[in-house]
């Protein structure tokens, strides 16, 4: 490598893995001194990002609790490995540029970490309310790299009230009050991070005709909601809908049953008027679940650079879908865990301490 113009070695690192990467700066002295160079983790991530992702699985009992890691390749067809946490007990709030934020059962302590390197910080203690329920959000302002963290509290007082505050990473020591939330919010982390705003599927209460669920979202640079209308389909369930990031556009998945599931993307960000229905994937079985009784589609994950849809079923097996053949592809992963949600997630050198 010392023989390499210095551009080039930085080029041909920043296709390794982290974990090759890792291991490489363990040769000798001017290896890690050249793994280390400042400019090497912004232009991986450059790399990261225009390759298929990888997926964080999250056991779902919190206890004793496991975090498992995929790395995409060509088609996801391997083992899944373990990576250390520095809890025992919690949940994935969410992912954004490789950082992942995690929480226990009670929202306290919250904590940023590179699950891939191992770094780690606990944000303040948050203000405690009594009968409080927590939803969370995490993500990233595009323009500026700032990472916040969002925290929306719905708590008994003389009727049900809500407060929402907010932590800038590397700027606020401690949490900053920004009013109360416009709504309720289904108890869970935001389910889409587009055009700098968290956003969640929430069901709108009341008294006239019109659409019961609507989305909500959360500017991260303005810190302000803002409602947005779902497409015109018919769903009054709330488990029903989720949202996902596709292609950098807000989506819509519309889960129909046993009949499959539509997939409305935002073509405009907000600007309602330009939903469309842009794929309808039909009920399809995956062999390792012919011999269940309901196998449903459950999330789409993902598109793949080559076009296929990730997609996750109820009982944990995943399919690749190709829109323009239709057709269907069994992925084979040894040791998923039973019960699980997914992440995805990006692989990534940077370091919480320098934020």
């Amino acid at each position: 490598m010392e023989n390499l113009p210095h551009e080039v070695a930085l080029d041909i690192l920043s296709r390794l893995t982290v974990s090759s990467l890792m291991q490489f700066k363990c040769v000798c002295k001017s290896w890690r001194v050249l793994a280390e160079e400042k400019r090497l983790p912004s232009i991986h991530h450059a790399r990261a990002t225009s390759r298929n992702p990888c997926l964080i699985l999250n056991s779902a009992c919190q206890i004793k609790n496991k975090l498992q890691f995929i790395c995409s390749g060509d088609g996801f067809n391997q083992k899944v490995r373990s990576l250390d946490t520095p809890m025992s007990e919690y949940q994935v709030v969410g992912s954004c540029n490789g950082l992942l934020c995690i929480s226990n059962s009670y929202y306290d302590p919250i904590v940023i970490c590179n699950p891939i390197i191992g770094d780690y910080i606990k944000l303040p203690k948050s203000t405690w309310f009594p009968m409080q329920e927590v939803a969370l959000g995490f993500g990233c302002l595009p323009t500026s790299m700032q990472y916040k963290v969002v925290r929306f509290v719905f708590y008994i007082k003389s009727q049900v009230e809500s407060h929402a505050e907010i932590l800038t990473l590397g700027t606020d020591h401690t949490w900053r009050s920004i009013g109360p939330v416009p709504g309720w919010l289904e108890l869970k982390p935001s389910q889409a991070l587009v055009n700098g705003a968290l956003h969640w599927v929430t069901l709108f209460f009341q008294y006239t005709p019109g659409p019961r669920l609507r989305v909500i979202s959360f500017d991260l640079a303005a810190e302000k909601f803002r409602w947005i209308e779902l497409p015109s389909f018919d769903c009054f369930f709330a488990s029903n809908c989720h949202l996902v990031a596709l292609e950098g556009c807000l989506s819509a998945v519309h889960r129909l049953g046993n009949k499959g599931i539509d997939i409305w993307v935002m073509k405009e960000y907000n600007v309602e008027e330009s939903w469309i229905k842009k794929y309808s994937i039909g009920m399809y079985v995956p062999a390792s679940l012919v011999e269940n009784t309901r196998p449903q589609i459950y999330e789409v994950v993902c598109i793949l650079n080559k076009g296929n849809i990730l997609l996750r079923y109820k009982n944990g097996a995943f399919v690749l879908y190709n829109p323009e053949s239709e057709q269907f592809h069994d992925l084979t992963i040894s040791e998923l865990p039973k019960s699980f949600s997914t992440v995805v997630h990006v692989e990534s050198l940077l370091l919480i301490t320098n934020l």
